[in-house]
């Protein structure tokens, strides 16, 4: 009984590696298959959630395209350079100034997954949107700049600000703007007439940035300088008083019908005057010359107080000891 219980278990057993043999289980091949339905079914799951998600990605690409300035280069330079001279102009720029850039083409980032050659070749060189970009300047105090770029972040066509450079004059009073713009479009997509009639929808108000613009960063302060004393004007001594005596000399002494004269001639001048005994003569204001005697070639004056002698061929101020 023992021999013919363990003969049917054998039996059993080989039956049992038999079927899994022929089922696949021990040679793989129903792990592979099962492998290969898993990844099926990803492939429709990430279909169909695609599927589900377009609507949204197609309203979303809908909003840009109907914020973009138009769907030819000639339209969309000339209304970028519009919309930038607008801005400009509105917010009190001087000297403003816009100059557009070459366009750029980007490709379709799903290129690779088209073939090159065959109907699927015009899908993938199909681009998917062109750049332009725009350089602005202009000058103006900082609320006018300010002003442009809050403005410009508010209007609805779509750009992307690439940078922005502010040059302060010396007192800061002045800033220089730079600014370089991009917007895009769509070739051969007409975005309507959307941007014109939209609404500014700035993210703040204006009305933030009025302490920086009261406060203006780019103005130093100015330290007046310290008050100079005026000096007080000198007023130069009177130049000394040349005594007028100086200027007159005795020429001679003659004898005349009405006496002994005194002849003086003014050696700057030239002028000549005769002067009898007792005879007076003022030379200046203060001098008054009196001719007390004359003898030879000798003479006697006197001026106030004072008697001298001078010889002819002397000036009045050189009288003899």
């Amino acid at each position: 009984m023992a021999t013919i219980a363990t003969v049917g278990l054998v039996l059993a057993g080989a039956g049992v590696v038999g079927w899994a043999v022929g089922s696949g289980r021990f040679g793989g091949t129903r792990s592979s298959i099962e492998n290969r339905i898993a990844t099926y079914r990803n492939v429709l799951m990430t279909v169909r959630r695609e599927r589900e998600q377009r609507p949204e990605l197609d309203r979303r690409l809908a909003s840009i395209v109907d914020r973009s300035l138009g769907s030819e280069l000639e339209a969309v330079d000339s209304d970028l350079r519009r919309q930038l001279a607008g801005l400009a102009e509105a917010s009190g720029l001087r000297d403003a100034s816009v100059s557009t850039l070459g366009a750029s083409v980007v490709a379709t980032p799903a290129a690779r997954e088209f073939s090159r050659s065959g109907s699927e070749r015009a899908f993938r060189e199909e681009p998917d949107f062109a750049v332009l970009s725009a350089n602005v300047s202009g000058r103006g105090p900082l609320e006018a700049v300010i002003r442009f770029l809050h403005d410009l972040d508010a209007a609805a066509w779509v750009k992307r600000v690439e940078y922005v450079r502010f040059d302060p004059d010396a007192e800061g009073r002045v800033i220089a703007l730079n600014a370089r713009i991009s917007t895009l479009f769509v070739p051969g997509v007409d975005p309507g007439d959307g941007v014109d009639g939209a609404t500014p929808d700035p993210q703040h108000s204006i009305e933030r940035y009025e302490s920086m613009i009261a406060a203006n960063p780019f103005a130093f302060a100015v330290e007046a300088p310290e008050p100079v004393a005026e000096p007080v004007p000198v007023k130069p001594p009177p130049p000394p008083r040349i005594d007028p005596r100086s200027y007159w000399m005795l020429t001679g002494v003659v004898e005349g019908p009405d006496g002994t004269e005194a002849w003086m001639r003014n050696i700057r001048s030239n002028e000549t005057f005769e002067l009898l005994v007792g005879g007076k003569r003022s030379l200046d204001r203060a001098v008054e010359l009196q001719l007390e005697w004359a003898e030879g070639d000798l003479a006697g004056f006197r001026v106030g107080d004072e008697t001298f002698r001078i010889l002819i061929g002397s000036t009045l101020d050189r009288p003899l000891p």
